[in-house]
C-alpha cells in the first residue's frame, strides 16, 4: 500500500509526468511557431518537446532513482515517443472520418498550414504537396473549426517517420499512460495483483479496442477522462501543491480540450465537480481562502493553456471569426451531423429511451435509412454482432454485445457495495460520489449518449464497481463473495472484450495485405484509378509516402476494375511494371 504523497516519485509516474510534459510542450511551442509564423517548425518542435522532459528529469525527478532505473524508464519514455511511431507505419486507417478529414488536416499541418492565420483552401493553392479538398465535401469545414491536438501530434510524427500512419500511436501511448497511473493510485487501496488487474480492464475500454488502429479520437476521450479523475484525487488543496502534479494535470486537460468539442465540456466538468467539492469542504478550515486562490490560479493558468492557448485555432479563432467558440456544432448556422446517423426510430424517443434502446439491443450499424434496433437477451451473443465490430464507430450497443449484462451484474453489486460503504467508510464517499457525478453529468450534458463512442466513460462505471466490490471484501466474513462478484464482471468484460478480436485480427490481416497491394502499385506502370467514395483525401497520402506516381480518372469501366488497398479505391488492370523489382 502506497501513500498520496509517495505516488509521484514512483518511476512509473516519473514516466507519466514526462510523457504528459512532453505533449504539453508540443502544444505550447507549436502553437508558439505558429502564431509568429514560422512555417516548418514539426522537427524543431518534437527535437525540443522530447528533450525537455528528459533535462527536467536529470535535474529534478532523477533523485533517489537508481541508474539503471533511470536508463529502464528513459528508453521506455524514447520507445513510446520515436519507436512506437515507426511500428504504426505498417497500420493502415481505412475508416471515412480518418480518410477524409483526420488524415487530411494532419498531412495540411505536416506540410505548414498555419491554421490560426490561414484557411485551408487558400493554403493548398499555393502548395502542391497537399491533396486538394473539394469544397462541397466540408472537409475544409471540419479541420479549420475542430480542435486540433491530436492531428498536431501526428503530424509531428507525420514529419518524423515520412508516414501519415504513425500518428495513431498516440490511442497506444495514452493508453500505456492510463495503465501507469490506474496502478499506482490502486495500489493506494489494493494488493499489487488486484492493481495490475483493474489497471488492465480500465485500458480495455471497448472504445479504445474498436479504435486503437485509427484516427478516431473518442477513445482518448475516455483515457483523459480516467487520467483527470485520478490526478484530480491526488491533489490536497490544503496542502502546498506538487509542481509536477499540476505539469500532469495541465498536459492531460490540454490533450482533453483540443480533442474535440465534447472534451472541453468533460474535462469542464470534472474539474468544476472537484473544485466545487473542494469549496465546501474546506471552506471553514484556517487558511482556506489563501489556499483555495492558489488551487483556483492553478485551474486559471491550466485551461488558460488549454482554450485560449494552444486552441487559439479553434475557440478563439471561432469566436472571432463566427462569435461561437463550438461552431459549427452548435448556434443558429450548425450543422446537423447526428440524424441521417441515427435509427429513423430516435426522433420520437428521449435521451433516456435512446440510451436504453441502444444499450440492450443487438450490436449493429442501423442508421436513419437502415432500420430500427432489434433488443435481444443480454446474455446472448449473435455472429452478425461480432462483424459488425469491424466498424470503429458502431451506432448501436456499441460497447459490444455483451455490455448489457455486465451493466445490469455491476448495477446489483455497487448497490450491495454502496450500502456496505456507507455503513463502514462514510467519510470517504467522494471516492464514489465525485466520479458519478461528473461521469453522469458528462454523459447527459453530451446529449447522443446512446452512440456508445461519445460516452467512452461510461465503462469506468463497471470498472469502479469491481475495484470498489473488491475494496469493501475486507469488511466481509467471507472474501471470496465480493470477490467473486468482481471476477464475474470482469470476466463478463474479458469475454466482451474478446468479442473484439475478430475485428482487431481482421484488421491485421488487411494491413499485410494492404502493404502487398502498396508494393505492387510502386511498380505498375500508367497506375489509374478512382475512389468510390469522395472526399476520402487520406488514401491519397499513403500513395504519396509511398512515391507511387498515379493518376486520378473520372471513370473505369467495370470489367477493368480491380480493388487494391481497399474496396473503396478503383485500380485499373494493367500488367506491366515501369521500375526493376
Amino acid at each position: 500500500m502506497k501513500k498520496r504523497k509517495e505516488i509521484l516519485s514512483q518511476p512509473s509516474m516519473k514516466l507519466f509526468v514526462m510523457l504528459c510534459g512532453y505533449f504539453l510542450t508540443s502544444y505550447i511551442l507549436y502553437t508558439a511557431c505558429q502564431m509568429v509564423r514560422f512555417q516548418h517548425c514539426l522537427m524543431f518542435v518534437q527535437i525540443v518537446s522530447l528533450s525537455l522532459p528528459m533535462i527536467v528529469y536529470f535535474l529534478t525527478l532523477k533523485k533517489e532513482t537508481s541508474k539503471k532505473t533511470s536508463i529502464i524508464l528513459l528508453s521506455t519514455y524514447l520507445i513510446l515517443l520515436v519507436v512506437l511511431p515507426f511500428i504504426y507505419t505498417r497500420t493502415y486507417d481505412l475508416t471515412i472520418d480518418g480518410n477524409s478529414y483526420h488524415k487530411t488536416a494532419i498531412a495540411f499541418i505536416k506540410n505548414g498550414w498555419n491554421p490560426l492565420y490561414e484557411k485551408s483552401t487558400e493554403f493548398q493553392k499555393k502548395n502542391p504537396d497537399v491533396v486538394p479538398i473539394d469544397k462541397k465535401t466540408k472537409t475544409d469545414l471540419w479541420i479549420e473549426h475542430y480542435p486540433k491536438a491530436t492531428w498536431i501530434s501526428s503530424a509531428i510524427m507525420y514529419d518524423m517517420t515520412g508516414s501519415i500512419e504513425s500518428g495513431k500511436s498516440i490511442t497506444l501511448i495514452f493508453s500505456i499512460m492510463l495503465f501507469i497511473i490506474s496502478y499506482n493510485c490502486l495500489q493506494m487501496i489494493l494488493s499489487r495483483g488486484w492493481a495490475v488487474a483493474f489497471s488492465i480492464l480500465v485500458v480495455l475500454n471497448p472504445i479504445t479496442l474498436s479504435q486503437i488502429f485509427t484516427y478516431y479520437v473518442d477513445s482518448i476521450m475516455g483515457i483523459c477522462f480516467a487520467m483527470e479523475l485520478l490526478l484530480l484525487f491526488l491533489v490536497n488543496p490544503m496542502e502546498k501543491q506538487n509542481k509536477f502534479l499540476w505539469i500532469a494535470i495541465a498536459g492531460v486537460c490540454t490533450i482533453f480540450t483540443n480533442l474535440k468539442y465534447t472534451g472541453l465540456l468533460c474535462s469542464g466538468v470534472i474539474a468544476a465537480v472537484f473544485y466545487f467539492y473542494w469549496l465546501l469542504k474546506y471552506r471553514k478550515e484556517k487558511q482556506f481562502w489563501l489556499r483555495f486562490r492558489n488551487i483556483t490560479f492553478h485551474f486559471t493558468v491550466v485551461f488558460t493553456i488549454a482554450i485560449f492557448f494552444v486552441g487559439a485555432s479553434s475557440y478563439v479563432k471561432n469566436t472571432i471569426d463566427h462569435r461561437n467558440p463550438l461552431y459549427p456544432i452548435i448556434g443558429e448556422d450548425k450543422v446537423d451531423i447526428i440524424t441521417t446517423m441515427q435509427p429513423k426510430k430516435f426522433n420520437q424517443l428521449s435521451m433516456i429511451e435512446k440510451f436504453g434502446w441502444s444499450l440492450f439491443s443487438k450490436t449493429e450499424n442501423v442508421t436513419y435509412t437502415s432500420g430500427d434496433p432489434e433488443v435481444k437477451w443480454p446474455i446472448k451473443v449473435y455472429r452478425s454482432e461480432i462483424e459488425e465490430l469491424v466498424a470503429p464507430d458502431v451506432r448501436i450497443a456499441g460497447f459490444g454485445p455483451l455490455f448489457a449484462l455486465g451493466v445490469i451484474v455491476s448495477m446489483i453489486v455497487f448497490i450491495i457495495s454502496l450500502i456496505i460503504f456507507i455503513k463502514h467508510e462514510k467519510q470517504n464517499i467522494k471516492y464514489i460520489t465525485l466520479p458519478l457525478i461528473a461521469i453522469i453529468t458528462s454523459m447527459i450534458l453530451v446529449g447522443e449518449n446512446w452512440w456508445a463512442r461519445y460516452v467512452p466513460q461510461f465503462y469506468l462505471l463497471i470498472v469502479g464497481t469491481m475495484i470498489l466490490a473488491v475494496y469493501l471484501s475486507k469488511y466481509w466474513k467471507h472474501k471470496r463473495y465480493p470477490q467473486g462478484a468482481a471476477i464475474v464482471i470482469a470476466a463478463i468484460m474479458i469475454l466482451n472484450a474478446s468479442c473484439f478480436s475478430y475485428a482487431m485480427k481482421s484488421s491485421i490481416s488487411s494491413f499485410i495485405a494492404i502493404r502487398k497491394d502498396l508494393n505492387e502499385m510502386y511498380y505498375m506502370d500508367n497506375l489509374k484509378l478512382k475512389l468510390g467514395t469522395e472526399g476520402l483525401y487520406g488514401y491519397y497520402y499513403n500513395l504519396k509516402d509511398r512515391n507511387i506516381q498515379y493518376q486520378v480518372v473520372e471513370k473505369i469501366e467495370q470489367d477493368e476494375i480491380r480493388y487494391m488497398y481497399s474496396w473503396r479505391f478503383e485500380v485499373e488492370k494493367n500488367e506491366t511494371v515501369s521500375k526493376t523489382n
